[in-house]
C-alpha cells in the first residue's frame, strides 16, 4: 500500500463525515491508500460514521482506544497499526486541507518528507493574533534547536515509513501537539530531505477547538526547552 492517512479523533464525527469523503476525492488517481481513524472512545457517533463511510466503499477503518488515550498516543497507534510505504498525518477537525494531498503525494518522488507550513510565503492563518504568536513561537523553536523547519506545530505531513521507523517513538509520541515539535526535531537531526510548502490553516466546521491558547503555548515552550536540554546532555554538549 502506498499511504496510510492517520486521523486522531475525539468527538469529531460530524467533521469526519465531511473530511473523509474529501480526502478520498483528492486521493483519486493516487496509488492504493487507506484512511485510519484512531478514536479515543468518543461518546458521539464516530463509530457509526466510519462504518457508514466504509459501507459506501471508502477505504476507511476505525481503531477505538479505551486505554492510554491522548492525541499523540492515537497518532502512534495509527502508525503502528498500518503497513504502508508512506504515512500521512492529518487533523480530524478540518484544520488540514485535503486539497494539498495530491501535491504532497506526488513530491514523494523527490523528498523523504513533505511538511505543510503556515509560514512559508503564501501560507497563513485566518486569526491574525494566533498567526503572530505561532510565528514567534516557531522562531523560538528554530533558535533554541538550531534547526530550519518554519512550522513545527502544524502537524500536516507525509513521510517515508522506513525513515519514520528510525525515530524512537517513546521520545516523540506523547502529549498533545508538542509531539510534532519532537518529531520534526529528530527528523531534522537525521538530515533527511524535507520539503516545506506554504499552506493555509483550514476552518473547523463542527464543534469547538482548544480555547486555552496561552496555556497550550506555555506547555509547548517548556517541552521545547526540555527536548533541547535532554539532547544536549545526552550528546555531551
Amino acid at each position: 500500500m502506498f499511504a496510510s492517512i492517520v486521523l486522531p479523533a475525539y468527538n469529531e464525527a460530524d467533521n469526519l463525515n465531511l473530511l473523509i469523503p474529501s480526502i478520498c476525492k483528492n486521493m483519486e488517481g493516487i496509488q492504493s491508500y487507506e484512511v485510519v481513524v484512531v478514536d479515543d472512545n468518543s461518546p458521539d457517533h464516530t463509530k457509526s460514521v466510519v462504518e457508514n463511510l466504509n459501507a459506501q466503499g471508502l477505504p476507511v477503518r476505525l481503531i477505538v482506544r479505551t486505554k492510554n488515550r491522548g492525541f499523540a498516543n492515537s497518532i502512534r497507534e495509527g502508525i503502528e497499526s498500518s503497513d504502508s510505504e508512506y504515512v500521512i498525518i492529518m487533523d480530524s477537525d478540518g484544520n488540514h486541507n485535503p486539497e494539498y494531498l495530491p501535491f504532497m503525494c506526488m513530491n514523494t518522488k523527490f523528498y523523504d518528507c513533505i511538511a505543510a507550513s503556515r509560514f512559508q510565503y503564501g501560507g497563513g492563518m485566518e486569526e491574525q493574533n494566533r498567526q503572530i504568536l505561532s510565528w514567534l513561537f516557531n522562531i523560538f523553536v528554530r533558535v533554541v534547536s538550531g534547526n530550519y523547519i518554519t512550522d513545527s506545530l502544524f502537524g500536516y505531513l507525509i513521510i517515508r515509513r522506513d525513515l519514520l521507523n528510525k525515530v524512537n517513538f517513546d521520545k516523540v509520541f506523547w502529549g498533545y501537539g508538542d509531539y510534532c515539535i519532537r518529531l520534526l526535531f529528530y527528523l531534522q537531526k537525521m538530515q533527511i530531505n524535507i520539503l516545506q510548502y506554504p499552506a493555509r490553516n483550514g476552518a473547523r466546521v463542527h464543534g469547538e477547538g482548544n480555547s486555552k491558547f496561552i496555556k497550550v503555548f506555555w506547555q509547548y515552550f517548556t517541552e521545547t526547552l526540555k527536548l533541547v536540554y535532554r539532547e544536549r546532555i545526552l550528546n555531551g554538549k
